[in-house]
């Protein structure tokens, strides 16, 4: 997303602007294009471009997800640059994608100085681990149950019961 893309998502979300006025101003014709979230999401991780992921993560959040944005969302799950892990973690929990498990589990072992609570994505991954629900998703919780943070392994074995 440039920088006036940018500013009409702040626009949209202060309500300066209606959803119908955005799209007519970021799309010819008001119409969303089929790939336009994942295209623009690669370009944001490709470029490392930490306001672009946020802006597309809200637009996202208004506009809808398609499926085929889980695999980007996974490689920025794991990647240091940008502030949106949590809200990513909790976009792939919706997802249930198959192949964000490893990202997930990493995920929720590292620790990013910007996030205030030391459990609070690691969390968010374990949850979005339980919806996936898998074996192999398992497996993962049940490592995690045994890590060394008592706010993660107790919600990881919590979550394991209900199994």
């Amino acid at each position: 997303m440039n920088q006036q893309q940018q500013d009409l998502m702040i626009d949209l979300m202060s309500h300066r602007i209606s959803k119908d006025c955005f799209l007519e101003s970021l799309f010819k014709g008001g119409d969303i294009p089929e790939d336009y979230l994942r295209a623009e999401l690669e370009t944001a991780l490709e470029m490392k471009d930490a306001d672009s992921v946020e802006c597309l993560l809200i637009f996202g959040a208004v506009f809808g997800f398609t499926q085929d944005c889980a695999d980007v969302l996974c490689r920025l799950l794991v990647e240091d640059w940008h502030i949106s892990h949590e809200n990513i973690a909790r976009e792939l929990k919706v997802f249930r994608y198959l192949g964000a498990i490893d990202y997930l589990f990493k995920t929720a072992l590292t620790c990013y100085p910007y996030i205030a609570s030391e459990h609070a994505l690691g969390v968010k991954c374990i949850y979005a681990l339980h919806e996936i629900g898998t074996d192999k998703a398992r497996e993962k919780l049940q490592l995690l149950a045994k890590v060394d943070n008592a706010e993660m392994s107790e919600r990881a074995r919590r979550l394991l019961a209900r199994v």
